[in-house]
């Protein structure tokens, strides 16, 4: 009888926590950095949440866990009174409950975690850290430039590209993948690796250093900034149901402090009551897909903190892509209020010709 009544209270304790599981209550335990506990649901710590989404952003444009941490430390922001580990952020960059998905064993619960991280910057970081994983970087030659040129001409990727002079002097360049595959009859020629290299980057820091081009480029981001949350009507429409809902609520109490109670109006309570706890969950959701409001003063230090990076840092962080073409080349950059690197919303502010004797670059700022 003791073993019977054992295993039954075994199996009662196991469904009621996954009933409270599938309610998307707080069944105890630790907390992942970000979120904190309120009224048994666990709900986002907004300070926190911001340090984690930076923490995504950042290592998704190819920014190294140190440099990560050494800029959280340098905003005095720290894990328990110290720096944060190297392990302590990799966990958080691999943890899935942050784009809002719990795994008990094999269930997955989605209405637990509220989410904090987009999917597309989640999944691009999970990339990341799987290529790191199997060692894909080459260690004998680095081309800062890998993966963002394209062709003007053709569209095709521009790669990395090595041969051999007759002095058996060895050489690294640019070239279009659509003239060396032979895709099509693009004739863009291959341009040496160091020199468009020191090019470009000479061309950044020239013109991030210009105040008058700064003061443009920030001026015309949070503009955009602006527009986009202007035209979140998804968040606006769920914002005014739930106000809606908060008059209706209201005005059914007030009805059941003058005694008028029955089934419609129990019903109908309830019916509210239950929207109105979806609709927070869904308004959570879409404010972590909402762009963050930026002031001016952390756009321009997104910019000039790109200034004091490595060159491939600089490069991965700040350069969404690079359009070339024989005699010019274009160069779109990342914005900081841009949800993923691979959305399509860089900017372009620099238009120039390509001199690569002389290094004199003919400039044309576009907005």
């Amino acid at each position: 009888m003791n073993q019977y009544y054992s295993a039954e209270l075994s199996q009662k304790v196991r469904r009621g926590m996954r009933e409270t599981r599938l309610k998307g209550y707080y069944q105890g335990g630790g907390l992942p950095y970000g979120y904190r506990v309120e009224d048994r649901k666990i709900v986002i710590d907004e300070e926190q949440a911001q340090n984690v989404c930076f923490m995504y952003e950042q290592f998704s444009k190819g920014v190294y866990v140190r440099q990560i941490i050494e800029a959280l430390t340098a905003k005095g922001i720290v894990y328990h009174g110290k720096p944060f580990a190297k392990n302590t952020v990799y966990n958080i960059l691999k943890n899935e409950k942050y784009r809002g998905v719990y795994y008990h064993g094999e269930e997955r619960i989605d209405n637990m975690y509220p989410q904090i991280v987009p999917d597309e910057i989640f999944d691009r970081v999970r990339r990341i850290i799987e290529s790191n994983k199997h060692g894909k970087r080459s260690v004998e030659v680095t081309y800062l430039l890998r993966h963002k040129l394209i062709c003007g001409y053709c569209g095709q990727s521009v790669i990395a590209e090595n041969g051999t002079a007759r002095n058996g002097e060895r050489r690294y360049y640019y070239k279009c993948r659509g003239r060396k595959a032979r895709v099509n009859d693009c004739k863009k020629k291959a341009i040496p690796k160091e020199e468009l290299e020191q090019l470009v980057l000479d061309t950044i820091i020239t013109q991030l250093k210009e105040p008058e081009l700064m003061d443009k480029l920030i001026s015309a981001i949070l503009e955009e900034q602006e527009r986009r949350n202007r035209e979140n009507s998804a968040l606006l429409v769920m914002q005014r149901e739930q106000r809606q809902n908060e008059i209706a609520l209201d005005n059914i109490m007030k009805a059941i402090e003058r005694g008028i109670m029955n089934k419609t109006t129990n019903k109908r309570m309830k019916e509210l009551e239950a929207r109105q706890e979806e609709l927070e969950r869904l308004i959570l959701i879409e404010k972590s897909k909402q762009v963050r409001q930026f002031t001016e003063k952390e756009v321009r230090e997104y910019y000039e903190q790109a200034l004091r990076m490595e060159p491939q840092l600089l490069i991965n962080y700040l350069v969404q892509k690079i359009v070339l073409f024989d005699d010019r080349m274009e160069i779109y950059y990342n914005s900081p209020i841009t949800n993923s690197p691979d959305d399509g919303q860089g900017c372009c502010f620099y238009k120039g010709d390509i001199t690569l004797q002389d290094a004199e670059i003919s400039l044309a700022m576009l907005f």
